[in-house]
């Protein structure tokens, strides 16, 4: 998934990443499953977590699923070695992978996740090694701007789905997300036909590539498959 590398074997690298003084400082390059086609580069350099970026997360209170959200993307933001690299500005897709990479290196590759399954009412628990995730690089034929009539289109970004004046995802809307896709026009200045064109792009497009998002798990009484999430938003609190 990602690998520690030291400062020597950074210096052939040819976008070099800022703020390392020390010799011996660390760095987790992570390769983007998009590749580079959302105009950010292809791979990203991120410092190892500290305790100060945890506590960032877990010590003040919570008021919303937003606002935790905005709060670990600006913790993600601190740990980013490259120049002008902007968490904000990622897909959804790649703000995963850096989430789990920095889990695997900061943390461990193993975590504790929880179901029910529909035998009976009790929560089970299964440690689960994260290093098993698949992942499913953009596809070769994506290329943005994508023209879809006469608007141009782009792959939704992370601060679509974090719109200012709301606390959780369930307020968020389609035309919230539409903002960081539509280029060059403003949401409601759309014409309806236009606005459906790029709804359904983005339903598309949205979950093509990036790291597995569940897995399946079995039941300890019946056997039975049960789907289960992976808690990627929590990868960094959950210890």
């Amino acid at each position: 998934m990602a690998r520690m590398l030291k400062v020597e074997e950074l210096k052939a690298i040819q976008q070099k990443p800022k703020g390392l003084t020390r010799a011996d400082e660390q760095v987790i390059t992570v390769k983007l499953p998009s590749k580079g086609k959302h105009g950010y580069s292809d791979v990203v350099h991120l410092r190892p977590l500290k305790v100060k970026d945890v506590k960032a997360l877990v010590e003040d209170p919570i008021e919303g699923e937003l606002d935790y959200m905005r709060r670990l993307v600006q913790v993600m933001q601190n740990t980013v070695l490259d120049e002008g690299f902007y968490v904000h500005e990622m897909t959804i897709p790649d703000f995963r992978k850096i989430l789990v990479a920095h889990r695997v290196n900061s943390i461990g590759k193993d975590i504790d996740l929880t179901f029910r399954c529909t035998c009976r009412d009790e929560v089970q628990l299964i440690r689960f090694d994260l290093m098993k995730l698949e992942e499913k690089e953009i596809a070769e034929d994506y290329v943005e701007p994508v023209q879809v009539g006469g608007i141009q289109l782009r792959f939704p970004r992370v601060w679509g789905y974090l719109p200012e004046g709301k606390a959780s995802f369930d307020d968020v809307n389609d035309y919230d997300v539409l903002k960081s896709v539509v280029m060059g026009k403003e949401v409601d200045e759309l014409l309806l036909s236009e606005a459906k064109a790029a709804l359904e792009f983005v339903r598309k497009w949205e979950n093509s590539y990036g790291v597995q998002t569940e897995v399946e798990l079995p039941c300890r009484y019946c056997q039975k498959k049960v789907i289960v999430p992976i808690p990627f938003f929590l990868l960094i609190s959950l210890w």
